[in-house]
């Protein structure tokens, strides 16, 4: 067929199916003797991947990278959780903007006129939020150990750290403070290979995961097809929905403290009121620099082997603080030297 009835089959101009053939994306035929294109119903069927692709938010160059991948569903699926992460890492960015504007306004109105140190504060804060979110890498390798250890990758991460048997305590008394009720939504973010999620579906609990690593998702997408498995991170979850309770076990640790806070924004985003957030880790009771190292030489686990493992345990004091000044009811549990248990209720 030809680029007009082709164009009103997809429901698009001609025009933008000369400039996705100019990107490479869709290559019709084209007739020796006069250079008409023909659209084969191949043709057809890309194009319409193209154009929905292409509405939900994904680059040419994006497209480009996910056309190729039509006949392998892993790898595709793959290939549009990142792009669906970078949308939400966006539209966080958005939200923030429009926050940062709101108080600045906000102020301004107060005071009666504009006052430039206002927005200064404001597009500092986006700024190191920004930074925050951009700057984050994945510096332990997730990827190899989920492809070398599986299920138990995230216990090799901690190894050194944590014993087994903690561990397993930890996400088992983790379990017994969230408390989900039969069919009650939950979210779990930095889930790694399921270990907790397992246990939650086992009582009953429908749940959504956030994991940053590919192959970690894969571990998870095999052990548990149940789950809806989202890829992000912390620091933007991908998710626009509300849940019952919100999780995070042994995953904070992975983010530096400014960082955390920003994590906690992100997990009361997304938790419905009157919910539980339920946060488990290597924490700190101590608010400064100086204290918090005192505190952690207190604790028998080897101080020097976190730091070079590159965790960063929670100032248990400071989410506490946060939390409060938001008006949860808070209440901590300390299973061990090493762990503990924060447990959140929102208003």
């Amino acid at each position: 067929m030809m680029v007009h009835e082709a164009a009103r089959i997809v429901g698009v101009t001609p025009r933008t199916l000369r400039f996705y053939e100019e990107k490479g994306l869709v290559t019709p035929q084209k007739t020796y003797e006069n250079g008409y294109r023909s659209y084969s119903e191949e043709d057809i069927t890309r194009l319409r991947w193209i154009i929905s692709l292409r509405e939900l938010g994904l680059s040419v160059a994006q497209i480009a990278e996910t056309i190729p991948l039509i006949g392998e569903s892993d790898q595709l699926i793959r290939k549009v959780d990142q792009a669906r992460a970078r949308l939400h890492e966006e539209l966080t960015a958005a939200l923030d903007a429009l926050h940062a504007f709101d108080e600045t306004i906000s102020g301004w109105q107060r005071e009666g006129m504009p006052v430039l140190e206002d927005v200064e504060r404001a597009a500092a804060r986006i700024r190191h939020n920004r930074m925050l979110r951009t700057s984050w890498s994945d510096e332990w390798n997730y990827d190899r150990l989920a492809q070398q250890y599986g299920y138990e990758a995230p216990l090799i991460a901690l190894s050194g750290i944590l014993q087994p048997q903690q561990y397993d305590h930890a996400i088992r008394r983790t379990l017994e403070w969230i408390d989900p009720a039969p069919h009650e939504s939950g979210l779990e973010t930095g889930a790694g290979s399921g270990n907790l999620t397992s246990l939650l579906c086992t009582a009953g609990a429908h749940m959504t995961v956030v994991e940053q690593s590919r192959e970690m998702i894969s571990l998870l997408r095999e052990r548990l097809p149940q789950v809806d498995t989202r890829q992000g991170n912390l620091l933007s979850l991908p998710l626009t929905q509300t849940f019952d309770f919100v999780t995070c076990s042994f995953a904070l640790q992975h983010l530096v403290a400014s960082g955390q806070l920003l994590a906690l924004g992100e997990m009361d985003r997304t938790l419905k009121p009157g919910g539980r957030m339920v946060i488990t880790g290597l924490m700190t009771h101590e608010m400064s620099d100086e204290q918090a190292s005192t505190s952690q030489q207190a604790h028998s686990y080897d101080t020097e082997t976190v730091h070079l493992a590159g965790l960063l345990p929670s100032r248990l004091p400071e989410l506490v603080q946060w939390l409060e000044q938001r008006f949860y009811s808070v209440v901590t549990e300390e299973l061990d030297e090493e762990i503990t248990i924060l447990y959140a209720v929102k208003p």
